[in-house]
């Protein structure tokens, strides 16, 4: 007997039916994978975030620190300078004091001098001699250019120091009141050597006549140290850009114009 038809279509595979609900869960499992991935990825970028972030406020620290060491080297540098010049004051002081010394007892030696220069002079006239140089006014003459030297080195000193202090010039004092603050007083502008002027004793009393120094090189540019920056004309005393002082023989040296620039020019050497 053959089966009932029924019972026939009921034995029928039914995979065509399962087919969309198979790609449906391949979808979702492809959907949910590509979340997965993409939320991964974005813990990887915010953990680069995060680390490029912390990368730069360090160099951001680190930028600081070098500005604040390059300060603290500035200061140090400018520091070990001042405290250079205050020693080259100092000695310079000291060397004045010694010469005011010396001249307070020159009163008493010149009439020492003067007296024995009497009795000199009297003895050699009977004895058909010629008188004898005077050593008392030699060594008051080398007394006054030593002072002058030291002078002109006071002057250098101040216009370094006024230098360093506007060094974004780049370039010395044009004048002796604008660096009134690093000369002190007025005083030393007037040449021991120099009887026709009187000291200023303060700046309020200056007015520039008493003034024995020239300054060959009003605003010199401090790149060229062997320019003459100032000079005396009554001892031929000369300082440099550099901040030198130097005892000229007006027989061996001029102070000459070279390429435009106050320069010493040693005669000795020259064709």
């Amino acid at each position: 007997m053959n089966p009932p038809a029924q019972h026939l279509s009921a034995s029928v595979p039914q995979s065509p039916r399962r087919k969309p609900a198979l790609w449906g869960i391949a979808l979702l499992l492809g959907c949910l994978a590509m979340f997965v991935w993409q939320t991964v990825l974005l813990f990887d970028l915010r953990r680069e975030q995060t680390s490029l972030r912390a990368a730069a406020a360090s160099l951001g620290t680190l930028r600081e620190e070098n500005a604040e060491l390059k300060r603290l080297q500035a200061a140090a540098e400018s520091a070990s300078s001042e405290q250079k010049e205050e020693l080259e004051v100092k000695k310079l002081r000291e060397e004045v004091d010694q010469l005011q010394t010396a001249a307070m007892n020159l009163p008493l030696l010149r009439a020492e001098n003067q007296r024995l220069q009497a009795e000199r002079s009297a003895a050699a006239a009977k004895a058909g001699v010629a008188a004898e140089v005077d050593p008392f006014a030699e060594g008051k003459s080398r007394a006054q250019r030593i002072n002058c030297i030291s002078n002109i080195k006071q002057i250098c000193l101040a216009a370094r120091i006024w230098e360093n202090v506007h060094r974004d010039l780049h370039v010395l004092p044009d004048s002796f009141l604008v660096m009134s603050n690093e000369l002190n007083t007025p005083k030393i502008l007037t040449c021991s050597g120099d009887t026709s002027r009187t000291k200023a004793n303060s700046w309020r009393e200056f007015d520039g006549s008493s003034v024995s120094y020239e300054l060959v090189t009003p605003g010199a540019d401090i790149q060229d140290p062997a320019v003459v920056y100032v000079r005396c004309s009554i001892h031929f005393n000369v300082g440099l850009v550099d901040g030198s002082a130097q005892q000229l023989d007006p027989a061996s040296h001029r102070i000459d114009k070279v390429e435009g620039k106050f320069k010493i020019i040693n005669l000795g050497t020259q064709p």
